[in-house]
């Protein structure tokens, strides 16, 4: 059995989740529920559950705000939310699982497999948690996104990110000291990640490039733009425009 707390500052909320996964995931065992930051952290210590299901917009501190009360997070989260696309973005980013209200059934049941998988595994989230609360919360930092390596996971600064590649349902990053990582995300789904930051753009159907990257490109077509003296792609004609105007700020 997984051991799981709710924890979520609507009654009803709470109790629909809890209904679902008496239905859906019979494997898991709601052992407590909490309406607050502060008793859902006392009843962490009393009950220690291996998954917390983690409202982030709650009265009197968010859900972020009970994770930074830990030194060290001792069980696996997944966040509720409803759709707030800043805080789906960092949480894509540091590669955790949410749901999102109203919470589907598929998406459920998918969630509680991907924590079956790397439960069994005995693999921590710790180090994308921290990743996660540095980008919530710390502007002067840096951003930086976490992608499974093997049986690693590797924290890149967005600055260090050149281009990504898109290969069907893969992602290849690539990075300025010449390192590859490929994601299990489509390309399409860091695009919407990173909307917020400029500096990232789609310049076809398979590729993303860091304008800060581009080291040179031609005016002519087909147009060709070249990153970190490495690669080169040639761009998309609906995307030429957009792209020279990027570079020309």
């Amino acid at each position: 059995m997984i051991t799981a707390l709710i924890v979520d500052d609507e009654a009803d909320s709470r109790s629909v989740l809890k209904k679902l996964l008496s239905q859906f995931c019979p494997q898991v065992q709601v052992i407590g529920e909490a309406g607050s930051v502060t008793s859902a952290y006392d009843l962490i210590q009393e009950t220690k559950p291996q998954l917390v299901f983690l409202d982030i917009q709650m009265p009197g501190g968010s859900g972020f705000s009970l994770v930074k009360k830990f030194d060290e997070v001792p069980f696996e989260l997944i966040f509720v939310t409803s759709y707030d696309k800043y805080a789906i973005d960092a949480i894509k980013m540091s590669a955790l699982d949410y749901l999102v209200k109203p919470v589907e059934v598929a998406e459920l049941l998918a969630a509680i497999t991907r924590f079956e998988k790397y439960h069994s595994r005995q693999e921590s989230h710790q180090m994308q948690v921290v990743n996660l609360i540095a980008n919530m919360e710390e502007s002067n930092v840096e951003k930086k996104i976490a992608v499974h390596n093997n049986d690693n996971v590797v924290l890149l600064s967005l600055g260090q990110i050149t281009h990504m590649e898109g290969e069907r349902n893969y992602t290849q990053i690539y990075t300025n000291k010449g390192d590859k990582y490929t994601s299990s995300k489509n390309l399409g789904e860091f695009e919407d990640m990173l909307e917020s930051y400029p500096q990232f753009f789609r310049i076809g159907k398979s590729c993303m490039v860091n304008l800060n990257w581009v080291t040179n490109y031609s005016k002519r077509e087909p147009c060709v733009i070249t990153i970190n003296d490495r690669h080169t792609y040639e761009i998309s004609r609906r995307k030429k425009q957009d792209l020279l105007e990027k570079l020309k700020k």
